[in-house]
């Protein structure tokens, strides 16, 4: 079951592994996991170890220890590796969870000069979307998308709700092939933490996109994400 590595603790290995049964799924959220008298049970290990575990998995925020009742899935946690282009909603239908949003602004806007000069465009309107991004119902991120009225077409929004904007660019003939992101740090105001369900002041990862349909930057977006609920990986070689 276990590797005996002295690099790689049991303990650790141990973890790992419930924490991977959480990201596939397999522990969903709400789902009580193993005790720590059923950890020394399964896995013939000790209380001590079995606590560590356990202890460790609720300080990261993948469980929450009930006091007489156990520990229970306290987090949706995706993770996506950054070797190819993604969309939020194909991600999390790939952890076998239901994507969803809510609108909160979908309209037409005259963007500023930043954004005109970004977007290269003249006296253009864009199409401003920003939505809560959910899975199984829980919110996960804060998305902010502008997209020039061109590629997006006649408003509708029933379209987003029930699907995703890709496919409401890819319908137009406009769906991103590419895209560059960045990723920095940074604290919550009052509206956007109440919109994530976290504090004022605390920090979120802000992931910022320019999307490419060939050569043309057919979305510039930016997305707010919760901090105990999306990690990023990347393979070096």
């Amino acid at each position: 079951m276990f590797t005996k590595n002295d690099m790689i603790p049991i303990y650790f290995q141990l973890k790992e592994m419930l924490i991977s049964k959480i990201k596939d799924g397999t522990l969903a959220l709400g789902d009580k996991v193993p005790s720590e008298t059923e950890l020394c049970d399964q896995y013939k290990i000790s209380r001590i170890t079995a606590k560590r575990v356990l202890d460790e998995m609720a300080r990261e925020g993948y469980i929450e220890r009930r006091p007489g009742r156990g520990s229970f899935v306290s987090q949706i946690h995706i993770e996506h590796a950054l070797s190819q282009f993604y969309s939020f909603t194909e991600e999390v239908k790939k952890l076998n969870m239901v994507p969803s949003a809510k609108i909160l602004n979908l309209e037409k806007m005259k963007p500023n000069q930043d954004l005109q000069k970004l977007l290269k465009l003249n006296d253009e309107n864009v199409v401003y979307l920003r939505r809560q991004r959910l899975a199984n119902n829980r919110v996960i991120a804060l998305d902010h998308s502008f997209i020039p009225e061109k590629f997006y077409g006649p408003i509708n929004k029933d379209e987003i709700v029930k699907g995703s904007l890709y496919n409401v660019l890819e319908k137009n003939g406009f769906r991103p092939d590419r895209a560059v992101e960045s990723f920095m740090a940074i604290p919550l105001h009052k509206e956007e933490a109440t919109l994530l369900g976290m504090q004022e002041g605390d920090a979120v990862l802000k992931v910022i996109r320019h999307a490419y349909h060939g050569s043309q930057m057919v979305e510039y977006n930016y997305r707010y994400y919760k901090n105990d609920s999306y990690t990023y990986s990347i393979e070096l070689k």
